[in-house]
């Protein structure tokens, strides 16, 4: 579990990204070429301000750092029995999605 808020955790992440960029000796400008965003793409990333999910993975791409994109879509694998459980509930019926809202 994640503790902190937004602005930590954004600020959590920046610092690694710089920490790694500085460790590779490559400056912000060429980073922002390899990777195809803006200098200022990279800049916000780095200060934790707020980047788009898609400069992260554009950058972490360029600096090798797959492995932070693939940490985050990890998926709980399941049992055969558990796989055939949940296929007899979707047959029955079963919610498969939450339900709407309700404004009172």
């Amino acid at each position: 579990m994640v503790v902190g808020s937004k602005k930590e955790i954004l600020s959590l992440i920046g610092e690694a990204v710089k920490r790694e960029r500085l460790r590779q000796n490559v400056t912000q400008a060429v980073l922002a070429s390899r990777s195809g965003v803006s200098i200022n793409a990279v800049k916000h990333l780095e200060s934790g301000s707020g980047a788009t999910l898609g400069t992260f993975v554009l950058v972490c791409r360029i600096l090798g750092k797959d492995s932070w994109i693939r940490s985050f879509a990890q998926t709980e694998e399941i049992s055969p029995v558990e796989y055939v459980e949940m296929m007899n509930k979707a047959r029955r019926g079963e919610r498969k999605r939450a339900s709407r809202e309700v404004h009172q």
